[in-house]
C-alpha cells in the first residue's frame, strides 16, 4: 500500500484543498497518509527539502522518496502516481 507524507501549515488554504483531493483519491485507491505540520516541525521540513506547502511525497516500498508534488495535486495525477508500479 502506498505511503504518503503531506507537509502542511495551519494557515495554508491550498493545504486544505490538497486534503480534499486526497480524500477523493482515497475513495478509489488505498494509501497510508502521514500529515506533518511544517511550522511545528521545521527541522524535519528542512531535512526533507520542503520549501513550500502543501508538499506531498510518495514513498517506495523501502521508504525512500519516489515522487513529490509541490502545490495542490490534480486528482487524476495523484491516482496515476498512487497506482504506479513503484508504489505496489
Amino acid at each position: 500500500m502506498p505511503e504518503l507524507i503531506l507537509y502542511t501549515t495551519g494557515f495554508c488554504a491550498p493545504c486544505r484543498s490538497a486534503r480534499q483531493v486526497l480524500d477523493y483519491a482515497s475513495k478509489s485507491v488505498k494509501f497510508n497518509l502521514t500529515e506533518i505540520n511544517a511550522s511545528d516541525h521545521p527541522d524535519q521540513a528542512i531535512q526533507n527539502g520542503i520549501t513550500s506547502t502543501p508538499t506531498l511525497i510518495g514513498l517506495d516500498n523501502v521508504g525512500k522518496e519516489s515522487w513529490r508534488v509541490v502545490g495542490v495535486p490534480r486528482l487524476q495525477e495523484l491516482r496515476e502516481l498512487l497506482t504506479s508500479e513503484n508504489n505496489s
